[in-house]
């Protein structure tokens, strides 16, 4: 099967904001994290959105927004770990959905899951997107995803300035 016959696999991202306008997100390698991650089968992409950002962070969220949905294809450089070298000969690449929604609180998690966010889960919205920038020009491979976040993360701040 030729790589362009490949299904996608499909994902979410969510940027969710404090009352103080903080965003959830780390840190990690020096490369910006958002809470997100795949959709099971038979999931809404809402709801995986939801239950993915409660498992890593401990964050309840609302007012869920789709902010768009961008097709990433990888390269054959993408794979980097076994695991995605695996997702590499099933899949062409993400189909990323992307959301806007806001912090209701944080839950103690009894059961904290394999991808569970430790210390600081808020970042000011400017210090993210600098950080992000600086990390351009972007790797083919990834180019379009960056992309996206920096308009997704540009428009939340024209809008956050509108509202205040």
């Amino acid at each position: 099967m030729k790589r362009k016959e490949l299904p996608f696999t499909i994902n979410c991202e969510g940027y969710f904001l404090d009352r103080k306008g903080n965003i959830l997100a780390k840190e990690d390698s020096n490369i910006i994290i958002f809470p997100g991650g795949g959709i099971n089968k038979g999931e809404k992409v809402i709801d995986a959105m939801i239950r993915e950002t409660k498992e890593e962070t401990g964050a309840i969220v609302k007012n869920l927004k789709e902010l768009g949905v961008v097709k990433v294809i990888w390269n054959p450089t993408w794979a980097k770990t076994e695991k995605q070298k695996l997702r590499y000969k099933s899949f062409q690449g993400d189909e990323m959905h992307f959301f806007l929604g806001d912090i209701d609180s944080f839950e103690k998690l009894e059961v904290k899951e394999e991808d569970f966010w430790d210390g600081n889960k808020l970042m000011n919205v400017n210090k993210v997107i600098k950080k992000i920038e600086e990390k351009a020009p972007f790797d083919d491979g990834i180019i379009k995803y960056r992309e996206a976040q920096l308009n997704f993360l540009k428009m939340i701040i024209k809008i956050r300035n509108k509202i205040n």
